[in-house]
Order: structure tokens, then sequence, then C-alpha cells
């Protein structure tokens, strides 16, 4: 408006002197002063008579200076307009069972307009329940199984997972006392085995006594043999002494030998305990480690069947996946059964912003670009009382289609920067408009002489 406003003044200060100079121009007439009137009135009336027309015809001048000037300047909206209907923004969402069952509830009807997250329909899910129960049950069983057979294998105190005893005490307990005998299996068996190996012990250290007995014994017998071999030839000594020094000699020499070959083979017998002890523990924890793999096994099973029946168990409950409008409802009775993968529901998609698709014809789409913005104006609401949606021009189709009827146009689409005229004005797919696309902007003057240059472009072309 400030802008007409200074295009009118800019005329008018064009304008004005030239008024001011034809009016200053205007004179009486001296062929009207010189003429004999009969009365005061009479001169008056003639003189006033040109000056009347030169006013007259000069306001004219003026008035269409100033009309062609405000038309040169004021510039309206270029509108490219086109007949649309509503579309959803997304495909149609049909939702279906996967496991099937009998229909428990429906809380919708065809019609409704549904959220993200709203419950359409829930189905009997007892037996799925009873599953995930089930599994639950044996999923804690081995859970707390794993942890005894890893406390076992790692030789630690068996701490049960808190979480799991206050939800299944009993299993626990029974946990915690096949641990407690576990260990005490394990615990006697090394027992056993290290008693063996004590009792090697005190062998060998007996038979070290009776080498180190037999080696003195030895050492004597041979002294005294070695002394009284010289005594033989005076007779001193009988033959019979010298024999049975002989004799003894060599006995505790063989005595002193064997003890050591027994040492030797008692101190393997000792090495070999021990290994016994390191073996009875190995096997023990290797074979609770064997039952622990298999529990872990048999554990990640149950993971992933619980996380299946928990999904059947969520999937019994059929939520709506989009803001949509129920368009179809393909099962109408509560009782009644489903079979898995049976098409349930039908939901048309209703997002933040609308899409319309728009027929345009084919001498304005040269002149459409995507981002134009746009105006949106329903069928079903009178848009001098409701008003229209502003929208934006999202694509252009890029070929032009001709229908049953034979007329060409060109699809294309604008979005809505909003979903509806007010709280109680919804606007559903299907619905009719008309799509005016705001192309630019050109003066009063433009429009007024486009048809004068057509006529002239077209003058005097016809043969």
């Amino acid at each position: 408006m400030e802008r007409i406003q200074r295009g009118l003044e800019k005329i008018r200060l064009k304008v004005q002197p030239r008024v001011d100079r034809w009016l200053a121009d205007w004179k009486e007439s001296p062929d009207v002063q010189d003429q004999d009137f009969t009365s005061d009135a009479d001169f008056h009336i003639i003189s006033q008579e040109p000056l009347r027309a030169k006013v007259l015809l000069k306001s004219i001048v003026v008035v269409v200076v100033l009309f062609v000037g405000w038309t040169a300047v004021v510039r309206v909206e270029e509108i490219t307009k086109g007949e649309g209907k509503v579309i959803p923004s997304s495909q149609l969402q049909v939702l279906q069972s996967l496991d099937g069952g009998i229909v428990e509830e429906i809380n919708v009807k065809e019609g409704d307009t549904v959220n993200v997250g709203d419950v359409i329909l829930r189905i009997d899910s007892t037996r799925f329940e009873s599953s995930v129960r089930e599994n639950r049950s044996q999923y804690l069983a081995l859970t707390i199984k794993a942890a005894r057979l890893r406390a076992l294998a790692e030789g630690k105190p068996f701490v049960p997972p808190p979480d799991i005893q206050d939800e299944d005490p009993k299993t626990v307990a029974e946990e915690v006392q096949l641990y407690e005998t576990a260990k005490m299996n394990m615990e006697a068996s090394v027992s056993i085995a290290r008693q063996q190996l004590v009792q090697r012990q005190q062998e060998l250290s007996e038979l070290r006594s009776k080498r180190e007995q037999a080696g003195q014994a030895y050492e004597l017998t041979a002294r005294e043999l070695a002394v009284t071999k010289p005594l033989i030839n005076s007779g001193a000594v009988s033959e019979v002494e010298l024999l049975r020094l002989e004799r003894d000699t060599s006995r505790f020499r063989g005595e002193r030998d064997m003890a050591s070959a027994q040492i030797l083979r008692s101190q393997s017998t000792i090495a070999e305990a021990s290994r016994k002890i390191e073996e009875v523990e190995l096997a023990a924890r290797n074979e609770i480690r064997k039952d622990l793999s298999d529990t872990m096994a048999k554990l990640n099973g149950f993971t992933e069947g619980g996380v299946g029946l928990a999904d059947k168990v969520k999937h019994a409950t059929i939520r709506s996946p989009v803001n949509g409008l129920i368009k179809r409802l393909l099962i109408n009775t509560v009782g009644g059964v489903v079979q898995p993968g049976k098409d349930l529901v039908e939901i048309v998609p209703l997002d933040d912003a609308l899409i319309l698709e728009a027929k345009m014809a084919p001498k304005d789409i040269a002149f459409l670009r995507p981002g134009q913005p746009a105006i949106v104006k329903f069928t079903a609401y009178d848009f001098s009382t409701y008003g229209g949606l502003e929208a934006k021009l999202e694509s252009i189709g890029v070929d032009s289609i001709t229908d049953e009827k034979g007329n060409t146009f060109f699809l294309v689409k604008v979005r809505t920067l909003k979903s509806s005229l007010g709280p109680n004005l919804p606007i559903i797919p299907g619905m009719v408009a008309e799509v005016d696309v705001i192309t630019g902007k050109k003066s009063i003057l433009s429009y007024l002489m486009k048809p004068v240059l057509k006529a002239k472009q077209a003058a005097l072309t016809e043969r």
C-alpha cells in the first residue's frame, strides 16, 4: 500500500505543475468582453461556458493520466488455476494378523480417525502368554544353573543374581544346594588323591630311612671284614667268622641298593599322585565346563524363543502405525477367528500436511516451478467463510495426460502447510479443491494492454 501511495505521489508531482499552468491560462475571452449584454447575469453565464468546458476536459485528462499511472505502478499476483483432489501422502496401510487367533475386542469403526500407536483391535493372547511364562521359567532355571556351573568352574563362591532370587527363590535354593553338593564331591575326590600323595610321601620317607640304615650297616660290616681278613692267616679268627662277615656285608649292601631302587619308584609314584590331584580337579572342572556349555546353548535357544513368544504377545495387539483414517474394517465380530496373515484393517494416512494432485492446462505448465506458493480452496468449505490453506508446489508431471473425454492436462502435486482448516473442519483424501499457484506478479496495465497487444500481433496477418 505504501508503494502505491509513493507511486501516486510521484505522478501527482509531475502532473500538478502542468495542471496549474493550464488553469493559469484560463482567462476571459476578449470577444466576450467586447459584446454588449443586456444584463450582468447574461455576461457571467456566457463568459463561464468556455471555462467549464476546459475544466471538464482537463479534469478528464488528469483522471486518465492518474489512472494509467496507477495501473502501471500497482502489481497484482499472477495465478495459474487448476482442479485437484486430496490424495494420501503415503500408501494405504493394510494391517494383518501374523499368527491369527480369536478376536477379543474391536476399538474402532470405519471412518474413525486414529493416531500412531492407537489400539485398533486385540486378539486373544492367552496361549502365547502361557508359553511366555513357561519359557520364562525355563530361562530363569537355566540362567541360575549357568551361574552355579560358572562358579564351580572358576572355583569362586556361588552368588545367585538378586533379580532371579526375588523372582524364583525355589529354583535358586535348589541350585545353591546343588552347588554345595558338587563342591563337596569335588573336594572329596581331591582329598582322596591328596591322601594317596601323603601316603606315598610317607613310604618314601621310610625307604630313605631304611636305605640309610642299610648303608650304615654295610659300612660297619665292610670295615669289620677288612680288619678280620688279615687275622685269618694267624688263626686268630676262624674261617666261619670270616664267611659270616662276608655274608652280612653282602646282605647290607643288597638292602641298601634295594632301598635306593625303591626310593626311585616311590618318587615316581609321588609325582604320579601329584598329577592325579591335578587330573581330578581338571576332570571335574572340564565336566562342569561341558555342562556349562550345554546349558548356555539351551539358554540362548530359550532367549531367542522368548523373544519370538514376546513378539507373538505383542502382535496380538493390533496398533495403528500412522496417523490416519479407518477406510475399511475387514473383521467385525468379537469372538471371531482370524486366520494368520489375513487383512484386518485398511488405514488411509493423514499427515500434518496434505498432498493434492491437481490438473493444470498445458498452456500454463511452462510457468510452473517446484517451490512456488499456492492457495488451496476446498469446495466442501466456502472460501469466503473458511478461507483456504497455504501450500507449495512440490512436483510437476513429466508428460501430459489425456483422459477419456479427450482433455489434455499435466498432473502436479502441491503440499499444504497445514492439514485442516480448523478443529472441526477435517480434510480427508478424496476431497475436491481449486488450486491457485502463484507464478509471479504483473502490473494492472499489463493485464489491460494484453488484449490490445494480442490484437496487434494478429492484425493484418490473414491471407
